[in-house]
């Protein structure tokens, strides 16, 4: 099992605090990964799925409704994981979209997004993705 740590900063209701997130590859072979979401202040949250990408749609829907929220790019409205990129990066890697436009600001999943009013509930994210594919 191949595992790597990342500081990140989570929105714990309208407080931000540090928090970690752990990536969890169980094989070169595996398409099994996990993601762990921890601190003191609210746990330890995991899911495990086909790619980082969807492990983190999973992991966003454990959290919601603790009204927590992962200050990173991949809890954007406005980004979205190619399947290229999940097969590429394991979805680590996306695109910012703009409805009407093809994605080409590549940025990566868990990076942090400092702009909280870019973040999104996966319901939201959901629905913007597919208004961006009905624009063409």
């Amino acid at each position: 099992m191949d595992s790597e740590n990342q500081k990140v900063v989570i929105l714990n209701g309208q407080v931000k605090q540090n928090a970690e997130l752990l990536f969890n590859s169980y094989s070169d072979y595996s398409k099994d990964v996990e993601l762990i979401l921890s601190s003191s202040e609210i746990g330890e949250y995991r899911f495990q799925d086909g790619d980082f990408y969807t492990a983190l749609f999973g992991l966003r829907a454990l959290l919601e409704p603790e009204d927590i929220v992962i200050c990173i790019n991949g809890c954007r409205l406005d980004f979205v994981c190619s399947n290229m990129a999940r097969q590429m990066s394991r979805g680590r890697v996306g695109y910012i979209i703009e409805i009407g436009e093809r994605g080409s600001n590549r940025i990566r999943t868990f990076d942090n997004c400092d702009d909280v009013s870019k973040l999104a509930t996966v319901e939201q994210q959901t629905k913007y993705i597919k208004k961006w594919q009905d624009s063409f």
